[in-house]
This record gives structure tokens, sequence and C-alpha cells, in this order.
């Protein structure tokens, strides 16, 4: 059936809009280029003890192997007594000591006598004025109860808690470590702590300071952004300020970034100047070898928009500190390379701009959607014209009730149906061609049958691509592509367009339909058709297969990908622009192409496994551009060369069943 010339003209016009919005979003991801190696300080400082060898060379060398920037930390309470600029005590243990004869005696008598409550006191004498000097303040910020008991040389102060819970405190940066950066030509990642309470003088304060070095982006530490709860305004102004860059760390899922309070609202205030960071956590580096590590580094940048990569050593028990110390500098070295090859650049940040897709535009994006979807029902149920139009009319006044009532649900509720309804179309034209193919008995050389089915492969894929393009377009907002928020209902954008081939199965080609008067004999007789072992044993491989399939899907995969599959994915993604999806090239494509060939022969009973697996690449395609954190480019060559492969294997797959079906003819079995 031919789709109504009005519908039509609405999908045009949808599309020709998700065209200009992709290449709008194209113009924000281009300037995105750039990637930091930033090396954790007192990962590597652990490292470089080990091997007694100075911070400085250790640094110089990773520099050397493409390292660009340092993450350095506030100096925590803890630290700061180890290195000998502080004695940290609780009130209680100072009230034991007896101090007659010591220099702090009449500073420490003060404190004795004073009504603060000594198991919940805690003491800090510096060792020397410009310690002093460097820890008041920050600690004053803190607003722990601060008192400051110095006098006559002496430099006490105390706050309120107890050192065992306060020993990890952070309190104040050591900028003898930025200078030490700034020396050695390195970039520097400031990781500030906060706390309630903290005031906006000391956040400006902390932001001058950090402006007379190299610091390009700030990752926090702890689980709070700096500001929070309420200094987040003063943060984000001197965050536009100074132009540094905020880091959302990617969660070990690689789903969004781990929660710390108050920063998707800072991130927002900033105007999204945040570049996504992916960390290896310990636990995971343990696991895998240095090699693994490296092919982690290079698909958090290549594939998921991770633009500061940030590198602890990894450690091998087995290995001496200099061996590993070479090691990490030898895959640092390898990756900064490959990283070079795909065309990034080493260097400070550069991110992406605030854009979004307006409401006006979003509805006409999704009047697409809805021209699709009356396009099914119609192909399906055969409406009159009146019905059809009423239709369309019924949807966009739901769409339009929907962005008004929740606009944060709209545009992720309009990319699932468009998710969802351009793959069932695309199956839709394939089933429509297939029933005219047996209908006429037309039966071609096997050189037109590979055509042909080429062919029906690239418009059925052409169809999908549209529902890619709508998903990609609805979604180009700034926060979808730093994945402060994310596509919405992967799972059913998998399953529902294999339901509705299901259905439309029955409908458009049947079940022994020659035999039938209509659908509900068809049915009435599949199901009171015999289940052999054999069938039984089909079934079992399927839900096998539907649970692989299932499994592999979203973020919360719980299908192992086995290791041969591992070996050529990394050998895919590191060999090609981009990796193409084996379930499409492998399976799916090839598929599409075979039940092509199946129906120019003859064969329909293959016509609904065969559709079912083509139907999953279909779906594929339209899902690999709602991972929205993968640049556009990306997507587009994993799908040209999942197409290109796949029609390969599906020529290979056709002359097998030419062979086949040649074999069986020639012993009167067909």
């Amino acid at each position: 059936m031919k789709p109504d010339r009005l519908l039509l003209a609405v999908l045009v016009l949808s599309l020709a809009a998700a065209a200009f919005t992709l290449y709008q979003r194209f113009e924000v991801e281009k300037p995105y280029y750039r990637v930091e190696l930033v090396a954790d300080y007192e990962e590597f400082k652990e490292l470089a003890d080990s091997m007694g060898m100075p911070m400085r060379d250790v640094l110089a060398e990773l520099k050397a192997s493409g390292v660009t920037s340092v993450a350095i930390k506030e100096e925590t309470l803890e630290k700061l007594r180890a290195d000998g600029l502080i004695s940290v005590m609780n009130l209680w243990e100072l009230m034991e000591q007896d101090l007659l004869r010591h220099p702090l005696n009449d500073v420490a008598d003060k404190i004795k006598g004073s009504d603060l409550d000594p198991s919940g006191t805690v003491v800090i004498f510096a060792g020397d004025a410009s310690t002093y000097e460097r820890i008041k303040q920050p600690l004053k910020a803190r607003g722990r109860a601060f008192h400051d008991w110095s006098e006559d040389g002496i430099y006490a102060v105390s706050v309120s808690g107890r050192y065992e819970d306060l020993k990890e405190l952070a309190v104040v940066f050591d900028y003898e470590k930025f200078e030490l950066a700034r020396e050695l030509g390195l970039n520097i990642a400031a990781r500030p702590y906060n706390y309630r309470g903290i005031t906006s003088g000391y956040i400006e304060d902390l932001f001058e300071k950090l402006a007379d070095y190299p610091v390009t982006s700030i990752i926090f530490d702890g689980q709070q952004a700096l500001g929070y709860p309420d200094e987040l305004e003063t943060t984000a102004r001197m965050i536009k300020k100074t132009g540094v860059v905020l880091g959302p760390i990617e969660t070990w899922v690689q789903l969004k970034h781990i929660e710390q309070l108050g920063l998707d609202d800072l991130i927002k205030l900033t105007g999204y100047r945040a570049a996504r960071v992916f960390s290896l956590n310990e636990a995971e580096a343990d696991k895998v070898s240095p090699k693994e590590v490296m092919d982690r580094w290079f698909r958090a940048v290549d594939e998921r928009n991770a633009r500061l990569v940030y590198l602890k050593p990894k450690i091998e028990e087995k290995k001496d500190p200099e061996d590993n110390f070479d090691t990490n500098l030898k895959y640092i070295g390898e990756f900064s390379r490959l990283i070079s090859r795909r065309g990034f650049h080493l260097g400070a940040v550069v991110p992406m701009e605030d854009y979004g897709v307006g409401r006006i535009r979003l509805l006409v994006l999704v009047s697409g959607t809805v021209a699709g979807a009356v396009m099914i029902i119609n192909q399906l149920i055969d409406i009159g014209k009146k019905y059809l139009y009423g239709l369309f009319a019924l949807g966009m006044a739901g769409c339009f009730a929907l962005q008004l009532a929740t606009p944060s649900l709209a545009d992720k509720a309009f990319a699932l149906g468009a998710a969802v309804v351009f793959p069932s179309l695309s199956m839709l034209y394939v089933l429509d061609y297939c029933k005219r193919k047996l209908r006429d008995g037309e039966r071609k050389d096997w050189k037109g049958i590979t055509g042909a089915s080429m062919l029906l492969l690239l418009k059925a894929s052409a169809i999908s691509l549209i529902g890619a393009a709508h998903v990609a377009s609805m979604l180009s907002a700034t926060r979808y592509l730093l994945e402060m928020d994310i596509f919405r209902g992967v799972k059913l954008a998998h399953i529902i367009p294999l339901l509705v081939f299901t259905a439309a199965y029955f409908m458009v080609i049947g079940y022994h339909r020659d035999r039938h008067q209509n659908i509900g004999d068809e049915l009435k007789t599949l199901l009171d058709t015999p289940i052999y072992v054999k069938y039984a044993l089909l079934l079992g491989l399927a839900a096998v297969a539907g649970y692989v399939y299932l499994g592999r899907t979203g973020h919360t995969a719980g299908a192992p990908i086995f290791g041969l599959e591992a070996q050529l994915r990394t050998f895919l993604e590191q060999t090609l622009p981009a990796r193409p999806r084996t379930k499409e090239f492998l399976v799916a494509h090839p598929a599409l192409i075979i039940m092509t060939a199946a129906a120019m022969t003859g064969y329909d009973y293959l016509l609904l496994p065969l559709g079912l697996a083509a139907a999953i690449g279909q779906v594929s395609m339209v899902n690999s551009f709602s991972h929205l954190r993968t640049p556009l480019y990306i997507s587009f060559y994993r799908t040209v060369y999942g197409l290109g492969f796949g029609i390969a294997l599906g020529i290979m797959g056709i002359m097998l069943l030419g062979g086949i079906i040649k074999f069986f003819k020639a012993r009167g079995r067909t």
C-alpha cells in the first residue's frame, strides 16, 4: 500500500528539521576534540617514593609519555601531621598532658580553661607562621566552631569534632605542587573539597589563587560540589570568570556520572562548562591487564566522549616498582599515540557550547513520528482518509499536551516513539515486499536475487535511519551530550518493533493462508500444531538468543561478552574509524538479505525467523544513535561499516542458500 501523500509530506518536513538539527549538533561537537591525560599526583607520588625517585623526575617522564595535566587534591590534616607541619590532638588528650615547662604552656592553659567540650574539640598547633597562615582561613571557612588561640609566636587553633573523624579533613592546597607542575609545563586539575557552611569569600579567594597557576579543570573531591548548598552561584561565577572546565566523573557502569550533591545544578549554572571524566576504579583495574586498561581508556574517549582521562598507576604485585612505572609509561605513550592518530589533540579541553532544541522544533520533529505511526496502522488496518487524518491530529494533540504537562519527559517520550516506529515501519516495508514476491511467483536468477536483496536492505535501513535522525536530533541538547540526562526505554525500543513485526507477519503473510479463511483460523491451526523435540530445541536456542539480545541492551547488561568476541571488538575499534555492531553485520543484515532471497525462491516458512533476526539490525541502527554521548560521526561510521560487512556476509549466505537448494533439487527433495 502506498503511503498517504500528506503524511509523507509531514514526514519529509520533520526529516528536514532533523537534518538541520543534526547539523547544528555536529557544529557543537566539532570543537570537542581535545583530550587531557590527568595523572593523580598522590598515587604517582606513592610509586615515586617506592622507587626512591624524585617526583619532579616522575612527572617529567609522565609528560614525555603524553600526560598533559596533574590532579592535585587539598592536603588533609593527617597529611600535614605526617609531614611534620602540624601537631594535632583531641582536647581531652591535651588536658591529660603536663606542659608545665613547655613553650606551649600558656596557650595550652587557656585552651584547657575554656568551656570547649573536651570530647568534641580538636586542637591544632602549627609549626611555624607560614603553616599557620595556610591553615587558618580554610579551617575558619569550614564553619566548625573555629577558635584562634595564637599568641607570642605560638600558633594554635581549635575546631569542633574528633580527630578520628577529622583526620581526612581536606584543609588547603599545597601550592608548591602547583608550582612544580607549572615549571614542568603541565596543566593542573584542581580537586577542592566542599563543606557545608563554606563562604562565598573563601570560594572567591580559592579561585583567585588557582588563577595564578595553569589550572584548566576542576574535579571535585568528596561527595559534594564546591559551594553546595548555598554558594553554588558563587562557584559558577568564578568558574566562568577563570575559564576552567568542570569534570563530572563517569560511573563504573558507564551511565551518567557519579553523584556529587549540587554538581548537576552547578554545571547548568556555568552554561555546561563541563567535560566527562573517565577514571577506572582500582577494583576493575586489578582484574585486567595493562593493555586492557589502555583499551578502556580508548573506548572512553572514542566512543563515550570522555575528554579527561584520569590516570592512576596500574600496579602488578609480581613486578618491582621500577618495572611497574615503565609499564605505565609504555601504555600511556601507546594510548596518547593511538588517540592522536584518531584525530584527537592532547591539551586543555574546550567544552561544548550550551545547545538545546526549542519546543516548536520538537513538535515539528515528533510530527514525523506520529505520521509514521499512522502509516503503520493504515498498513495493517486499511482505514479511510477521514480517520487517517483524524488519528494524526489526535496523536499531535497528545504530543502537544505531553509537552505542556511534562516538558522534561516529552523529548524522551518522543525519542522513544521514533525509536519504535521507524524500525517497525521498515520491517513492514520488507514484509510487504516479500508478500508481493511470494504472490507474484517471479523467480530471478541468483545474480538478480542478490542485487534485489541488497537493495531491499538499503531501503529498509534508510527508513530506520529516519528514526535514528529523529532520535539523535530530539535529544541534541548539551545535557544529553554530557550524559547528565539519557535516552529512556532502551529495552522497550528493542522489544516493541519485534512484537510489531510478529503481529504484522501473521496479518500480512499469515500461517498457511491458502488453507484458511481468516487470521483466527490460522492462529487456531498454529496453536494446535504438535511441538516436536526438534522444535523445542529450536525454541530453547531462541530463548538463549533472546536472553543475550536483551542482556546486551541498556546499561544493566547481564549477558557476558565472550573472549573471542571481545578480541574481535578491540581489533575492529582500533582498526576502523568505528566498530560496527556484531549483531548487525554478523546476524541481522545477512538475515534480511537471506530472508529476501527466501521470499524470491518460495521458501515462505523461513520468513518469520529470518525476519525477527533482521528486525534486530534495524532496531540496533537506531539504538546506535540513542547513545547520545557518542559523537554523530562515530554512530554514522558504525552504521556504514555494519551495512558493508553485513552485505558481504549476506551475499555469502545467499551463495550458501543457493548451494543447498541446488544440492537437494539434484536429489529431488525440494
